[in-house]
């Protein structure tokens, strides 16, 4: 055997041991980030227009995780305002002083939220404008494994611009449904009443 042979033989055969080893170490980090996404809580913080309250938008904290998120707690890149009712003529409305963003939530279980009516465009947008701020939400979790870290925190960037020109109409059903069976009702007992 030609000892260039073995030379180049050698060379491979470290080049493939260096190529399992890296191949070994990204499988294990995939591993453990699917591993994690699988236990681990997820607290997010969006807004949302509710369906049931025409011009109405709400904040919603839910934990979007797989497991319980303890000692729940929020902070702002800015005032954040809250009760922000009105249209084009909104009052200034008051800073955030209450409720689960401004106390924090002890426990929060997978699948749990927290739906807080935060107001309606005018309000809101005369208050923020159209800036994007970041609402930061620092959790902690039950300890898996000795080594995973059981704090977690989580940046939510929020806006009300994106609500501009949205649909804003009544389509709550159940209600006008509601109201037309009442009304059907009330014909019902004028009949009655007249016979």
């Amino acid at each position: 055997m030609n000892p260039s042979d073995i030379h180049w033989s050698t060379i491979g055969a470290f080049w493939a041991s260096i190529t399992a080893a890296i191949i070994a170490v990204s499988a294990t980090v995939i591993n453990y980030l699917f591993f994690r996404s699988s236990v681990d809580p997820n607290v997010i913080v969006y807004a949302l227009h509710d369906n049931r309250r025409p011009s109405i938008i709400l904040l919603v904290i839910e934990n979007i995780g797989k497991s319980i998120a303890k000692n729940v707690k929020f902070s702002f890149s800015r005032s954040l305002p809250q009760d922000a009712f009105g249209f084009d003529d909104a009052a200034m409305p008051e800073v955030l002083n209450k409720g689960p963003l401004f106390t924090g939530i002890p426990a929060l279980g997978p699948g749990s939220k927290r739906i807080i009516t935060w107001g309606q465009y005018g309000g809101i947008h005369r208050s923020i404008g159209d800036a994007t701020f970041n609402v930061t939400v620092r959790f902690s979790s039950d300890k898996i494994l000795p080594f995973l870290s059981t704090d977690h925190e989580v940046i939510c960037p929020i806006d009300i611009k994106s609500f501009e020109h949205t649909d804003a109409s009544d389509d709550n059903w159940d209600k006008k449904s509601a109201e037309q069976l009442k009304i059907i009702a009330d014909t019902l007992v004028k009949l009655s009443k007249s016979t």
